[in-house]
């Protein structure tokens, strides 16, 4: 009975390290400096409590608008360092970056464009279950930022490029 045990424990360990490697466990964040054309981001804001309803609401709302290509563009997710917002708040601007000039806003939705020229991206290729958590990103993020001798806005812009890649852009603040 201890043999069994032994060898199904072992077989789960393989497994699990196994899904945890396929699925990009082990890919590593890639932080760089790159050259962008501001944004144009479509959505809903959001303040409120962490755990509310409506920032999963307003984040499949946003996902079925570029899926049926109603606005062409990216999931994104707009996330404000607010230090006036209380413990267990946050606030969040989640819709879709667009991808083109020729959209049709819905009702409830504002549009938001922010002038910048360079951001600190994190590009992290792998499956939602095993890629890092924000604070270790914001930190390879701010360390960048650091080396490089930039400042960066109090905001950081969430892609969700695809099913397995996730983009974080922090822009530079201009001078």
């Amino acid at each position: 009975m201890k043999k069994i045990f032994l060898i199904a424990l072992a077989v789960l360990v393989v497994g699990g390290l196994g899904t945890y490697v396929y699925m990009g466990g082990l890919n590593s964040v890639e932080v760089t400096v790159v050259d962008v054309d501001g944004y144009n981001v479509a959505g809903k804001l959001f303040q409120g409590k962490s755990d509310a309803k409506e920032i999963k609401d307003y984040f499949f709302e946003a996902k079925e608008l570029t899926q049926s290509q109603e606005l062409p563009g990216i999931l994104t997710i707009m996330h404000y360092n607010d230090t006036t917002l209380a413990k267990g708040e946050t606030k969040l601007f989640i819709g879709v970056m667009l991808a083109t000039e020729d959209f049709t806003l819905p009702e409830d939705y504002q549009l938001i464009s922010i002038q910048s020229k360079k951001a600190i991206r994190a590009r992290i290729e792998a499956h939602n279950w095993v890629i890092p958590g924000a604070a270790t990103i914001e930190e390879r993020i701010s360390q960048k930022a650091k080396e490089e001798g930039l400042s960066t806005e109090l905001f950081t812009i969430e892609k969700y490029v695809s099913t397995n890649i996730l983009e974080i852009d922090s822009p530079i603040k201009s001078n």
